[in-house]
């Protein structure tokens, strides 16, 4: 395939990928949610569970956050021709700073799936307990315990890798290492989503849960529209065709 229409494919399949993450996040966590209208865990069980994340999908059917779960975790390796292309943007591909950085990002996209796909189970679980005699309570809430921690653990590492590997391109290219300018440092994913922090002040809305359960995907698809307008083809390798 020439070399062009590998980035073409891959500028397409980044954004198709971004558009549904964000679908995503809005169906399976994209709820502005008041916990104090949930006394059973706002007050009740408050010192037994993390009070935002047990309201949080309490309003969201078992349709609406499985399919929230599967339309993002099926298509997360769309994301890897995503991490192609910002690999493609470096002078030297051969350098430690290059490769690593694409292995860190390549890591996260294997990890996001399961950290998405743990929201659906938790909140379930939390339905269950909400709508379940309290006789049932003690059980479900020693689950509903372990399924938060495995939340926890998969979603903040795949995020954490997710930060770093981007903020590294972000400083490689300020550094000058790629064919970017330095003021493209500031339009990759992690600052996008720095941008977005004023938005938990917008009033509570349905809207305001949507963007914000989806922010880190709403930036990555500005991101990959962004490269595709401004720097669309990486300058090296232009002709080369595969066999």
């Amino acid at each position: 395939m020439l070399y062009t229409k590998k980035i073409k494919w891959s500028f397409i399949a980044s954004i198709l990928a971004a558009v549904c993450w964000i679908i995503g996040d809005m169906f399976v966590a994209g709820f502005d949610i008041d916990p104090s209208e949930y006394p059973l865990f706002s007050e009740t069980y408050a010192d037994q569970v993390d009070v935002d994340i047990a309201v949080l999908m309490l309003k969201g059917s078992t349709a609406r956050l499985m399919f929230g779960a599967l339309i993002a975790s099926m298509t997360a390796t769309l994301f890897l021709p995503g991490v192609w292309l910002a690999y493609q943007y470096f002078n030297d591909k051969s350098r430690w700073y290059a490769w690593g950085t694409y292995f860190v990002l390549i890591v996260s996209v294997m990890l996001m799936p399961l950290g998405h796909a743990d929201f659906y189970y938790t909140g379930e679980i939390y339905k269950a307990i909400y709508h379940t005699d309290p006789v049932a309570h003690p059980y479900l809430l020693e689950t509903a315990s372990g399924f938060t921690k495995v939340l926890y653990i998969a979603w903040g590492t795949a995020i954490a890798v997710l930060m770093v590997g981007w903020l590294l391109f972000s400083i490689l290219v300020f550094m000058r290492k790629t064919q970017l300018p330095r003021w493209a440092a500031f339009i990759s994913p992690v600052f996008i989503t720095i941008y977005q922090l004023p938005l938990r002040f917008l009033p509570s809305s349905v809207l305001k849960g949507w963007l914000l359960a989806a922010g880190f995907n709403i930036a990555y698809l500005i991101f990959f529209i962004l490269l595709w307008l401004l720097f669309k083809k990486p300058a090296a390798q232009e002709t080369v065709i595969d066999s």
